[in-house]
């Protein structure tokens, strides 16, 4: 064979080998997560699961009006996003209602939770509000920037979290007016619909206001929670839940999962996670004992049945070990509880596999850890 046909021939292969190492690295390159700079900011949107250390259903529930009620007294408690706050090396966001509406005020993050907007049965105008004050908030961040540069990077250092679902819940459960009166409108399943396109579409309009990493958190396993199992009390028929209760939860959350799914392809340059802390309160529902908990049903802060006939009102009512019990109040996990979860939040299981606490993984596509541009700790 010619000199110039072996030639010809080893180009070729050459050829074909460049295109396929091309390939895969196009294809590692769209799989892999953007990486990004440690986020400077956490912003945090949502309801009491975010603002309030005490139920935002504080009473016996018999009336409407009881059901809007605020936290009735302060707490030390931390929340979720005080956890992660932590993890980012950043002090707790700042509710908006304690600021005065300047830049240097807000550039570290603020906290969203517990602006209601109008006052529907469900409250979806909080949603609205909330996200009206946010995109404000990144508007000012970006005016009052020395320079386009450090507007571009302020925008890019933050870090938003959604965490909406467990009042709406909460009250869709609960026996009285307030629940019965929505369930011809939408239905129990319905509504789950109606809410989980309404966070989806929040993240869209998060990201037109330049936002580019998002965490949505799912609701609990409210069916354990002791309210609604005081309220099934007749019928639980000695089970540890109210399945009844979990499934619409568990269906509203893989609908919320399932619509971010589908919106990461039309957000380019956006990181969108899921965290579904369903299944990581389930874990520790289930197997108590090795997480330390001695208590899975009833709260620690309330009376009656379950400590669940009336909410937690009074500092006295509390019991004495907050950190051995699940559930703080009607619907509220404790501390503890809101610990661990913050942990299987933030970091990726431990690839060795060795049954440690960190091989939870509640988050996807990536660990909030990496969404945040953290390293490893």
């Amino acid at each position: 064979m010619p000199p110039s046909r072996h030639n010809a021939r080893g180009m070729a292969l050459l050829l074909h080998l460049f295109l396929f190492l091309l390939r895969l690295r196009f294809a590692d390159s769209a799989a892999a997560p953007t990486v990004r700079s440690p986020a400077t900011a956490l912003f945090v949107l949502g309801d009491s699961t975010v603002s309030c250390a005490a139920t935002t259903l504080p009473l016996n529930l018999t009336s409407p009006s009881s059901l809007s009620g605020p936290c009735l007294f302060p707490s030390d408690r931390r929340l979720l996003p005080d956890l992660l706050a932590a993890k980012m090396g950043l002090p707790p966001p700042p509710l908006v209602a304690t600021l005065n509406g300047t830049a240097a005020e807000m550039a570290g993050g603020v906290n969203f939770g517990g602006e209601e907007g109008e006052r529907g049965v469900f409250r979806m105008g909080a949603i609205g509000q909330q996200l009206r004050l946010a995109a404000e908030t990144m508007q000012l961040l970006r005016l009052e920037a020395a320079t386009p540069r450090d507007a571009d990077e302020a925008a890019a250092g933050a870090l938003f979290v959604l965490s909406f679902g467990t009042d709406a819940y909460a009250r869709l459960l609960a026996r009285g007016q307030e629940a019965d009166a929505a369930a011809p409108k939408h239905g129990r399943r319905g509504f789950g619909r109606l809410l989980a396109d309404r966070v989806a579409r929040a993240v869209s309009e998060l990201y037109e206001a330049d936002v580019r990493r998002v965490a949505v958190i799912g609701v609990a396993p409210l069916g354990c929670a002791p309210r609604v199992m005081w309220e099934a009390l007749h019928a639980l028929d000695g089970r540890s839940c109210v399945e009844e209760a979990n499934e619409l939860i568990q269906g509203y959350n893989a609908r919320v999962a399932a619509q971010l799914d589908a919106l990461r392809p039309q957000l380019p340059g956006a990181d969108i996670v899921f965290c579904d802390v369903y299944k990581g309160i389930m874990e520790i529902i289930s197997n108590p004992a090795k997480y330390g908990f001695e208590e899975a049903r009833e709260a620690c802060c309330g009376l009656g049945p379950f400590k669940a006939t009336m909410g937690c009102f009074s500092k006295e009512m509390a019991c004495r070990t907050p950190e051995k019990h699940v559930w703080w109040d009607l619907y509220s996990p404790t501390e503890a509880v809101d610990a661990l979860v913050a942990n299987w939040s933030w970091s990726p299981p431990s690839p060795s596999g060795s049954g440690s606490d960190s091989d939870v993984s509640i988050c996807s596509t990536v660990a909030l850890q990496q969404l945040a541009g953290g390293s490893p700790s």
